[in-house]
């Protein structure tokens, strides 16, 4: 019996399954009944008929195209909404004006006619379980849209004639939304607002003392304070300079700070390779140049010890680097989410935006208007995985001209960064001091990063010296000479 089934079934084929069994045809039949609650849905319409603040509580949770699996009740709903959007009556609505209302529109019989409104106010005689209704009917609307969207997606994936990436991000998009459909929020009195706020407050005042942060921590005690307490979550940063000027490894400094106090760091390392990437903090963390190792008889042995010391460091942290270079910002996205998954990044670096590709279905799309594109991307990204995210960008050759410190109006190729960012820092120094230095010469170079934007906090500045022997920024202590201190008594 089970050869002539073989043979019936064709070579190789699977056993037919019983009569009876589920099949994956059987499944998808897109004529197979959907999840739904017809007493739920009635109960609620007359409750809203019957009861102005049920009418409230429905609207406000079930307000959505879709909510109600039966047509007559969604039309129902919807000119309930409608009637209640141009009252000014606390009364609420009533089976004659909404059958008045839905004539007028040519929908009283498509709804069932009068007598049916009147039944459904007959069939509850109270309101009081509106809420419980209400959770049934979208429960059961939520599965729908789960159905929806799986089944749309595998037509999808049959016609779909771009790249697969566009499909997996619009995928990935269409799901967070459906996943988002049951989040319930409702109207909040100001007293636990407030509690909150009191929180915060004294979270602030306490901050410096405690040595807790609000945030994620630069490492960069100004940057710090005027971020009130580090990089926050949904946070877009952008770290931006001329070429040459010292932002990756200002990056690599904050990651390195980030990762040695226990927090996850992602890395997007469009230019540089990960073994490049991973020398590099090495070299600032033992702050010794490891490329000068070559050229030295003997290595020092204080300096091996430190290289070993960071490696066992780097090693323990959590640190993870994606070297895709010219990367699309579709694959960015889909990576970025994976890592946040997986190994629970708290902060994302990316090096940087104008690498970034972007799949473009408009010939005539200019590269000013992708990257608007891509830096909404990023922002969007940064509230939706609810992390930190630090991009870096290019300024114009125009940010040299003048007194030769860049500004906001000199971030390259779209002005749309400047308006994306929460944070915007302009990395500045002389390049001509580091040029007049010797190849082995370790000493420190004046630089400074303009805190120009601050959305949630103070602009200004925070003073850095550069070490290019071993790429790595530490903050500048301020010093007070005896004639600085002599010319302000003058000056009071």
């Amino acid at each position: 019996m089970v050869e002539e089934r073989r043979k019936n079934n064709g070579p190789g084929a699977a056993p037919s399954r019983k009569e009876g069994q589920t099949s994956v045809a059987g499944v998808l039949n897109i004529n197979r009944e959907k999840p739904h609650n017809s007493e739920a849905e009635c109960a609620i319409l007359g409750a809203m008929l019957t009861d102005a603040d049920a009418a409230a509580v429905a609207m406000g949770r079930l307000n959505f195209e879709g909510a109600f699996y039966n047509p007559a009740h969604q039309m129902i709903f919807n000119a309930m909404v409608a009637l209640n959007a141009n009252s000014t009556s606390k009364e609420g609505v009533d089976a004659v004006v909404l059958a008045d209302y839905l004539e007028k529109n040519g929908q009283l019989e498509l709804a069932g006619g009068p007598s049916y409104l009147q039944l459904l106010m007959d069939k509850v005689p109270t309101a009081a379980f509106i809420d419980r209704h209400v959770d049934i009917v979208r429960q059961a609307a939520i599965l729908r849209k789960i159905i929806a969207t799986c089944s749309e997606t595998i037509l999808q994936c049959y016609e779909h004639q771009g790249k697969a990436e566009e499909l997996l991000d619009l995928i990935e998009k269409q799901v967070l939304e459906v996943s988002q459909m049951n989040e319930r929020r409702d109207y909040l009195p100001i007293a636990p607002l407030v509690t909150n706020a009191m929180a915060y407050i004294s979270s602030l005042i306490t901050v410096g003392k405690s040595g807790e942060a609000l945030g994620i921590l630069t490492g960069y005690d100004v940057l710090d304070k005027s971020m009130t307490g580090g990089l926050q979550p949904g946070m877009l940063f952008v770290l931006a300079a001329r070429p040459s000027i010292g932002k990756t490894a200002l990056a690599l400094n904050m990651a390195y700070n980030m990762a040695m106090k226990g927090v996850s760091v992602g890395i997007f390392s469009l230019e540089m390779s990960a073994d490049q990437l991973t020398l590099r903090l090495i070299s600032s963390g033992a702050r010794v140049n490891i490329s000068n190792l070559a050229y030295q008889a003997e290595q020092p042995a204080g300096d091996i010890q430190k290289i070993k010391a960071v490696c066992q460091s780097l090693s323990n942290a959590r640190i993870v680097i994606d070297e895709t270079g010219g990367i699309d910002i579709l694959e960015l996205r889909s990576k970025a989410r994976r890592m946040v998954e997986k190994e629970k990044v708290q902060i994302l670096f990316i090096d940087y935006l104008q690498l970034i590709t972007i799949s473009s279905t408009n010939r005539n799309s200019s590269r000013e208007n992708d990257v608007a594109r891509i830096s909404g991307a990023l922002k969007s990204l940064a509230k939706e995985l609810s992390i930190p995210i630090v991009v870096l960008a290019q300024v114009n050759r125009a940010a040299e001209q003048g007194d030769g410190q860049p500004k906001l109006s000199n971030l390259r190729e779209s002005g749309a960064i400047e308006q994306d960012a929460d944070v915007v820092a302009l990395l500045h120094r002389n390049r001509e001091d580091q040029y007049a230095q010797g190849a082995d010469q370790t000493s420190g170079l004046e630089a400074v990063l303009l805190i120009a934007k601050n959305r949630n906090g103070m602009t200004g500045k925070q003073n850095l010296i550069f070490f290019p022997y071993y790429t790595r920024f530490d903050p500048r202590e301020e010093t007070v000479s005896a004639e600085d201190v002599q010319a302000m008594r003058k000056n009071n």
